[in-house]
């Protein structure tokens, strides 16, 4: 499949697309090769068994909060040596209890499509997240706020789809681990495809009660606003 793909990182370079520059080519920030990232001092682990109870790392959670949340959708812009956009989402479910234990399930997630332009070169196409990925945050009692996980959120399980439509159509990426995809794939898509989705530090506005939204913290990159409605 990652041979497939050169074709078409090849084509984009060749409109004078310099995606690595994108990126540092790191991988997932903090990640280690069983794919679960540190979100704090204590480096404890957690596990994918029995959902969100699964997990180890006690946290908390502002009580509107807690629930079963179903997105509408992510929204986003690129900027930097790129400038696009993509949307897109819908269907991904999210469980999170008061002592902050979440499950993010992309089984039922649809398409994210995205567009962007370097050095006068179009590309699009579109991407899905599989799998799920168990965590822990913690948030003050507020209904708006930042959360932040604490521990380490498992994304052992959470793979990546991608489709190309310009300036080739090809699957860059079939249900490849984000282990594997992040650095230069995630720099391929211009940064579309979020190598730690939804479980990260993320500025959060459950004001409404029946309505979610996750964004960037305050100064931080935009990797998209996630919105989801009470389940």
């Amino acid at each position: 499949m990652r041979s497939t793909a050169k074709v078409t990182i090849v084509a984009i370079t060749a409109l004078g697309i310099g995606l690595a520059g994108c990126s540092d080519g790191s991988g997932t920030p903090g990640a280690t090769a069983s794919g679960k990232t540190s979100a704090g001092a204590s480096g404890a682990t957690t596990t994918t068994s029995g959902g969100p109870t699964g997990t180890t790392e006690t946290g908390a959670a502002a009580p509107c909060l807690i629930g079963t949340w179903k997105a509408t959708g992510l929204t986003g812009k690129l900027s930097g040596p790129v400038t696009g956009s993509f949307t897109g989402g819908g269907g991904t479910q999210l469980t999170i209890d008061a002592a902050g234990k979440a499950q993010v399930d992309f089984g039922t997630m649809q398409p994210v499509t995205f567009a962007f332009t370097v050095a006068g070169g179009d590309v699009k196409g579109s991407f899905g997240y599989g799998g799920k990925v168990n965590g822990t945050v913690k948030t003050p009692t507020a209904a708006t706020g930042t959360w932040e996980p604490v521990g380490s959120v498992d994304f052992s399980t959470l793979n990546v789809t991608v489709d190309l439509t310009s300036p080739a159509a090809v699957r860059v990426a079939d249900k490849t681990s984000i282990a594997d995809f992040a650095g230069t794939g995630t720099a391929d898509t211009g940064g579309a495809v979020d190598a730690q989705p939804v479980l990260k530090k993320s500025s959060y506005d459950c004001s409404g009660g029946t309505t979610l939204k996750l964004g960037p913290p305050q100064g931080g990159p935009d990797t998209g606003t996630w919105t989801f409605t009470k389940a």
